[in-house]
């Protein structure tokens, strides 16, 4: 009895002498996590002058768990940073706290995305908070509690259109530069099976040649499939989307609302992206005057019914090695993916169809003999109209947007550029696109390093987002993957920007 009333009176008065040694504001601050809880997180920050010190954090280890922790906060400007690992808010999970400071007087919560902000300030300090991003509640990336506007705002944009005569409404995101001229080029890039428009935004490399370049850029987003997957309908049994339709439209819309230029106009493709814009020549060359490929072959309805109805030059990019569409084409499931031959057969048939009579084969420089892959180039030439058909074979290279992922000797949207732009404008070189680029994060393996403040997104190899999150200059943060590889895109406000490819093991 005697131990058990000492043990209580020490607990006491070490709580009181704890509690006695805050001479600032004591605030317990509880989190709480949703379903989905160790994917939320948090950290604290305290602006001391020109200095930014990090007070506390908070992981999530659990669904429907409470955590309390008490800080002893000296007068002064914070900033809450909330994170969530998987993009889509909080789940349902809350910060609250027990004292009622300026600008924080009920519970946090974070509503979307990967992360937001909480600007708070304790005492009678006079807090001017700037923290840049998207303030537009209305964009696709709005920024959560950020106070000043950098620009970046990214908007997906409705369009309805007819089918049969009946209307529906799709989503795209459009991008052109501040002084695009009239009648400059349309590009159209599409995500792959179960990817994304923002995806593609992110990564493609599209947004910086559109910047150089001066034409605009359109990234559409497909419509669900019967299993709820993001798809495009290249003429496949699988599906009754009328994407044809959606995109022949929306060009249209494009070239007279932006200006422009209906003969310069043209599709490309990642994967199911590139079956699609194959479909888009077959059925709508008169819209879409060149396309381009990038692991994607023809459905075999396509195959088995394509009838342009003019010359469409066409570029092929693909690997040797990709386990997930073939370089040799298959002969199974011919009415969806399947029925066709290989890459450089059917890019040979498009050439018979523009009547191009010459043939040749190039090895390509091996800018990167780590990359494991060469290329070689076949091209057909002196077709109609001066069109021709090309092949960038990629030795070894599997299923990738080359240039973000494995082979680094080519990229494919300079590639797909250069090819289309022979017949309407100037062209762009790989070394031109790689000059642009600016060293603002590093990798070390285990986590991001930010050299200069800036926004950093990754993707994974179907175009998704996986992270998200502005750094500044000096900051830290890790980054888990599953044996994949990723792509890090870092941006600034300004327009500097990298990327990054790198693999998780």
């Amino acid at each position: 009895m005697f131990l058990r009333s000492t043990l209580f009176l020490f607990a006491l008065v070490w709580a009181l002498f704890t509690s006695a040694q805050c001479g600032d504001t004591e605030v317990a601050f509880t989190s709480t996590t949703g379903q989905w809880g160790q994917e939320m997180g948090w950290q604290l920050y305290y602006f001391a002058g020109e200095d930014t010190l990090l007070v506390a954090d908070f992981e999530g280890m659990g669904d429907f768990a409470e955590t309390t922790d008490t800080l002893c906060l000296e007068d002064g400007c914070y900033t809450l940073f909330a994170t969530d690992s998987w993009g889509d808010g909080w789940n349902g999970g809350a910060l609250a706290s027990d004292v009622a400071l300026e600008g924080f007087d009920a519970e946090f919560y974070l509503g979307d995305g990967f992360f937001g902000f909480l600007n708070f300030s304790v005492g009678d300090t006079e807090c001017t908070f700037l923290i840049p991003g998207c303030t537009d509640p209305e964009a696709l990336n709005y920024t959560q509690g950020s106070t000043v506007d950098d620009g970046t705002c990214i908007y997906i944009e409705t369009f309805g259109y007819l089918d049969n005569g009946v209307s529906l409404n799709r989503e795209y995101i459009y991008y052109a530069p501040a002084d695009m001229e009239p009648d400059a080029p349309l590009v159209f890039v599409l995500h792959g099976y179960g990817g994304e428009a923002l995806g593609m935004f992110s990564f493609s490399g599209f947004r910086e040649l559109a910047d150089e370049e001066g034409f605009g850029v359109v990234f559409p987003q497909g419509a669900l499939d019967s299993g709820g997957t993001p798809h495009w309908n290249a003429n496949f049994d699988f599906s009754d989307v009328n994407d044809h339709a959606f995109l022949s439209q929306l060009a249209g819309y494009l070239q007279a609302t932006h200006g422009h230029e209906a003969d310069c106009t043209y599709s490309c493709g990642y994967s199911n992206g590139g079956y699609m814009s194959y479909s888009l020549a077959c059925d709508n060359a008169e819209t879409f005057r060149g396309i381009g490929s990038v692991g994607g072959l023809m459905g075999g309805n396509d195959w088995n019914n394509c009838a342009p109805s003019q010359p469409v030059p066409v570029i092929h990019l693909h690997g040797t090695a990709d386990n997930t569409v073939a370089y040799e084409g298959s002969p199974f499931d011919a009415g969806n993916w399947g029925g066709t031959p290989g890459v450089e057969a059917i890019v040979e048939t498009w050439a018979g169809w523009n009547n191009c009579t010459e043939v040749t084969e190039t090895a390509l420089p091996d800018l990167d003999p780590s990359d494991g892959s060469t290329v070689d180039l076949i091209t057909h030439s002196g077709g109609d109209y001066g069109y021709e058909a090309r092949v960038y074979r990629v030795n070894g290279g599997g299923h990738s947007w080359f240039g973000s992922w494995d082979n680094m000797d080519i990229t494919s949207a300079v590639e797909m550029w250069s090819f289309w732009s022979q017949f309407c404008g100037t062209s762009i070189s790989v070394d031109d696109l790689q000059t642009l680029q600016t060293e603002l994060v590093r990798w070390d393996g285990v986590q991001f390093t930010a050299l200069e403040s800036c926004r950093v997104r990754v993707c994974d190899v179907a175009g998704r987002t996986v992270f998200d999150r502005p750094m500044v200059a000096g900051q830290s943060a890790p980054f888990e993957g599953c044996g994949q590889i990723f792509l890090m895109s870092a941006r600034q406000s300004d327009g500097a920007y990298q990327q990054l490819k790198f693999r998780v093991d």
